[in-house]
């Protein structure tokens, strides 16, 4: 999906023509551009559109935006939240970009120093703010050793099992065929996030106690801090819809 920009001039149309919008302008061939691959519209300047393509707009939730000659914003037409406002559209129109993996990846890495940064403060480590997030995971696997990082292993995975579930919620289509080809896992770039926050649990001495049953322990540590974690979750998603509406 591209946006669709209008540089408007007199006598410049745009009406429905089923299942595209048919822009016209003087001196030219008219153009179709099917809806279904309009992310959004801009248009500058004069354009005359029909009450039906406007309100065909709306109904595949695609939003205009009218500009003066000038650039000045004058209008703004929203859709109605459909497939395309969810989760699952916005990364596809990024990932779509010939930037946009790498736009993702420097958004990814950013959280999780935000993340990294947050655990350094609360472990008390007095060069917090200048804390590494790949050095202290190195850190740390060195410290937790073979067995405790087989249980962060564990507890990763027990967050992984829980994003599935919820982050369809949040309009997330895990199941997309075009983001299944784009080798995108979110649920697994999310646990890696919420990840740190399970850290300071994780060194405790008395962790490495539960012995054969970490897998149960670890389920046990998850219960105990769910209602932290899905408000984590919830702000990291807050956080990647401001992000993908700020590079779209």
């Amino acid at each position: 999906m591209r946006p669709l920009y209008i540089d408007g001039t007199a006598n410049c149309r745009v009406v429905l023509d089923v299942p595209a919008l048919r822009v016209t302008m003087p001196d030219q061939a008219d153009q179709l551009f099917p809806l279904s691959r309009i992310s959004r519209v801009v248009c500058q300047g004069s354009v005359d559109w029909s009450m039906q393509a406007l309100l065909a707009c709306a109904d595949a939730g695609i939003q205009l935006l009218f500009l003066e000659k000038s650039g000045a914003i004058r209008a703004r037409w929203l859709g109605q939240s459909g497939e395309r406002q969810r989760l699952t559209q916005r990364l596809i129109d990024l990932l779509s970009r010939t930037d946009g993996s790498a736009l993702y990846a420097n958004w990814l890495l950013s959280m999780e120093k935000l993340a990294a940064r947050s655990f350094a403060r609360r472990m008390g480590l007095t060069d917090w703010r200048e804390c590494s997030a790949v050095k202290l995971r190195r850190q740390l696997r060195h410290t937790l050793g073979h067995d405790d990082w087989h249980r962060t292993t564990l507890i990763q995975n027990i967050l992984y099992s829980e994003l599935l579930v919820w982050l369809p919620a949040c309009g997330f289509e895990r199941d997309n065929e075009i983001l299944l080809s784009m080798e995108l896992d979110l649920a697994a770039d999310l646990s890696q996030l919420l990840l740190w926050d399970y850290y300071i649990a994780l060194l405790d001495p008395n962790m490495a106690k539960c012995g054969e049953n970490s897998l149960q322990i670890m389920a046990q540590l998850f219960q105990q801090r769910q209602e932290r974690c899905y408000k984590l979750f919830r702000s990291s998603i807050n956080k990647l819809h401001q992000f993908l509406l700020a590079v779209s």
